[in-house]
């Protein structure tokens, strides 16, 4: 008689045992990794169900198992949570339980109190906690330890069946497969951000001038182009800038190409001081001629600004030796639908041509534009 009850209530358990598995399986297959701390600390309660143990925890290794960090907690009513306290815990202060656990996946403890003094810093440990009975089953991962699942008595104690051990095994496994899981989509995520990085870092070299680090042609082009189509949409001004360097083969001939890289990536951060407005694109067009694309902003203000350049390049013999100068074209109206970039292009490239008929080292605004001509 007493054997059938005995038989019955096992059973009993078993079929609640199976449900609770169920139930956690369900969360945590189901689970993304925004809710896995929730999922898992959920499956840890389930596990703690009815009061039969009074603190549940994940603990995971470093990479070279090393180290271990409390990741995942419950706390039964009025138990303390050690979670924060317990974390980065080297090797060297609990050897006895890091043996252990790579050794065997396992340790299982009925009576901490009877523990031997081998055991040193984990009895030291368990006795710190008030804990009586602990036990704690490995999670693996591609047949690595990765950690563990363990659970608590704190002042009481049990002993553990292997009952007991196969069902904590399988909150383990399942624990296990969804860290697993989560990780393998972070590493994914990881390889995707990067790729992504990578593609962006390409695409910018593809549009960067190696001197100067402006944006190159192919990169002036794009912008260009887009701008242009705004400008259209918007019918708001787009004002193209070129600036060409005044007699730079003599430049180069007479001191060498070294020098000649020296003046241009000079000229180069000139620019990009003085046209930096959200907007506006600083390229270099061609060997010694640059471009500035400003929408939307006041011929006036641009006429300025040119003027400063004009004004920073000249006092550029105090660095570099050798007088140097630039011509500047500027190029402004609100075009229409049918216009193109090659317009564009060729209205400012009017401008300069001019500025250096007129003498170079000053400012021309293109004709067709009703405004006065500007001098450096």
């Amino acid at each position: 008689m007493l054997g059938k009850l005995a038989a019955e209530q096992t059973t009993a358990t078993d079929d609640g045992f199976g449900l609770m598995i169920s139930v956690i399986s369900m969360q945590l297959i189901n689970s993304t990794p925004d809710q896995s701390q929730a999922h898992i600390e959920h499956a840890l309660a389930l596990l703690g169900r009815g009061g039969s143990k009074d603190r549940c925890y994940v603990f995971e290794f470093s990479p070279d198992q090393n180290e271990m960090s409390n990741t995942y907690e419950w706390v039964n009513d009025g138990i303390s949570p050690h979670k924060d306290e317990l974390q980065n815990i080297p090797a060297h202060v609990m050897p006895y339980f890091f043996e252990r656990m790579r050794e065997d996946g396992q340790i299982v403890v009925a009576d901490a109190r009877k523990l031997p003094d081998s055991t040193g810093g984990f009895r030291d440990e368990l006795l710190r906690e008030n804990i009586r009975s602990m036990m704690a089953v490995g999670m693996y991962m591609e047949g690595k330890l990765i950690g563990f699942v363990g659970c608590d008595l704190v002042n009481r104690q049990t002993t553990w069946h292997e009952r007991d051990i196969r069902q904590m095994r399988l909150v383990a496994d399942m624990i296990a497969n969804t860290l697993a899981r989560h990780h393998a989509e972070a590493r994914l995520q990881e390889t995707e951000a990067q790729l992504l990085e990578a593609n962006a870092k390409l695409a910018q070299l593809a549009r960067e001038d190696s001197l100067t680090g402006l944006i190159n042609r192919r990169g002036l082009d794009e912008c260009l182009e887009q701008e242009l189509r705004r400008a259209v949409r918007a019918q708001h001004p787009l004002t193209l800038i070129m600036v060409d360097v005044d007699f730079f083969k003599k430049l180069n001939d007479e001191h060498g190409h070294l020098h000649g890289d020296e003046v241009l990536k000079s000229v180069a951060r000139i620019l990009a001081t003085h046209f930096k407005r959200t907007g506006e694109y600083v390229a270099r067009f061609g060997g010694d001629e640059f471009m500035i694309v400003c929408p939307q902003t006041e011929l006036d203000e641009l006429v300025r600004q040119a003027k400063k350049v004009l004004a920073k390049v000249r006092i550029l013999k105090n660095k570099l030796t050798t007088p140097v100068t630039v011509s500047i074209g500027i190029a402004s109206n609100t075009p229409k639908s049918g216009v193109t970039t090659d317009d564009l292009m060729r209205d400012v490239d009017v401008a300069v041509y001019f500025a250096k008929q007129c003498g170079r080292n000053r400012i021309e605004v293109n004709p067709k534009v009703p405004t006065q001509k500007q001098t450096g």
